[in-house]
């Protein structure tokens, strides 16, 4: 299990978001889940807003809807707690994705910006983080592996690998020179050498992964990121949505994400295998259905 902190300045939040979020809010903090399916995620928050501002804005914020204000503030600086639905492309592909889930407490707005924790398998979090980037690149980013308890087999290692990895420590296996050969710890435990040295390739990789794994930069291929694109457009047209900023603001996001990304292969002269340029093409694909779909959208717009 990892643990994944996105940071995102305030004056960089309207990247991320669209609409008057830090107009409306002062802070605002993620308490629980209420509900959470892909196009139906409630959430509890408590909220402090800004002056002149109440409950009843919400609604301008264009991911958010307020569906019911559960406790006012008894006192001055206490902060309103409030149920809404989010319906923000990366909470519906984070919904979408198996094991992620915002950390109640380590998701907020304050006066610094956005900070927004997740948790889950680290291939999970791989692609939502990658998504996010494309998205809004967050200011700083930051992963640890999560422990809840001692006894628990969520960290890089299962307890029969960490059991295999004692002892081939033991035997000298990870000395430089190594005392002991893999066939001699398969001999030792009985097990076949084949056997031996997939799982200490696991467990190799599995500790390099946990260590180094960056969710800095992470790479989408250009099919998955049009899978998820595709998912945000069905999401949109299955919700009916008639607030559009939020669908715009993703698409043209991940549009700018593109078109700098292939500006720099081409600034760079990288001399392009067939994979490349296989890349590329797929990139200018993408770009065209995003196109393609503001286009739409913004049709649609005018024949209301």
């Amino acid at each position: 299990m990892r643990e994944v902190t996105f940071f995102w300045k305030r004056a960089n939040v309207g990247h991320f978001v669209s609409g008057p979020l830090t107009d409306v809010f002062q802070s605002v903090h993620f308490i629980s889940y209420a509900r959470r399916v892909p196009k139906d995620i409630r959430c509890i928050f408590k909220g402090h807003f800004q002056p002149g501002m109440g409950p009843e804005d919400i609604n301008r914020i264009g991911f958010m809807e307020l569906l019911e204000v559960l406790m006012e503030p008894e006192h001055e600086g206490d902060g309103t707690i409030m149920l809404a639905r989010i319906n923000h492309p990366a909470s519906n592909v984070s919904a979408r994705t198996n094991g992620t889930s915002a950390v109640p407490g380590a998701c907020y707005l304050d006066g610094e910006g956005i900070t927004y924790t997740i948790q889950g398998p680290p291939l999970s979090l791989r692609l939502l983080s990658g998504f996010l980037r494309m998205i809004a690149k967050p200011d700083r980013t930051s992963a640890r592996s999560v422990k809840y308890t001692f006894n628990e087999e969520n960290g890089a290692l299962s307890k029969k690998q960490v059991k295999l990895a004692k002892f081939a420590y033991d035997r000298g296996y990870f000395d430089t020179p190594k005392r002991i050969r893999i066939a001699e710890l398969a001999q030792e435990l009985g097990l076949a050498r084949a056997t031996i040295s997939e799982h200490m390739a696991r467990i190799e990789s599995a500790i390099m992964d946990d260590m180094f794994s960056s969710f800095s930069d992470v790479y989408i291929p250009p099919e998955t990121l049009r899978e998820l694109l595709e998912v945000v457009k069905d999401d949109l047209d299955e919700t009916k949505s008639k607030n559009l900023d939020a669908f715009h603001s993703v698409m043209k996001q991940v549009r700018a994400s593109l078109q700098d990304e292939m500006d720099l292969m081409a600034e760079e002269e990288i001399d392009m295998d067939e994979y490349m340029e296989e890349s590329m093409r797929a990139h200018k694909e993408n770009i065209s259905f995003i196109d393609d779909q503001i286009g739409s959208k913004n049709s649609g717009i005018n024949q209301l």
